[in-house]
C-alpha cells in the first residue's frame, strides 16, 4: 500500500478493512478475427483495467480474470448421459 494511501486511513481513526470486489464488465469490440476465442485470448493478454481511487476506497490492485472458452475438442455428455 503506497504511504499516501496508509496515512489517510491512520489519520481518520478507522481500520480499514479489507475486501475483495468482482466487477462484470460489459466489452463491446469491433474487429477483423474471425473466431471469438481470439477476440477473447487477446483481450485478456494485452488490455489493461484502471479503475481509480475514491474518497473512501482505494484500489489496491485490479486484474482482468481469464475466461473459459468453449473447447470443441473436449466430449461433453449429453444430458440423457450425466449420471
Amino acid at each position: 500500500m503506497e504511504k499516501r494511501q496508509r496515512s489517510a486511513a491512520f489519520r481518520s481513526g478507522r481500520k480499514m478493512k479489507f475486501e475483495t470486489l468482482y466487477l462484470l464488465v460489459r466489452v463491446m469490440v469491433h474487429t477483423d478475427h474471425a473466431r471469438r476465442v481470439d477476440v477473447v485470448s487477446e483481450v485478456e493478454a494485452e488490455s489493461r483495467v484502471s479503475m481509480s481511487d475514491t474518497a473512501n476506497v482505494n484500489i489496491l490492485e485490479t486484474e482482468i480474470l481469464l475466461s473459459r472458452v468453449h473447447n470443441q475438442n473436449v466430449h461433453r455428455l449429453a444430458s440423457a448421459e450425466i449420471i
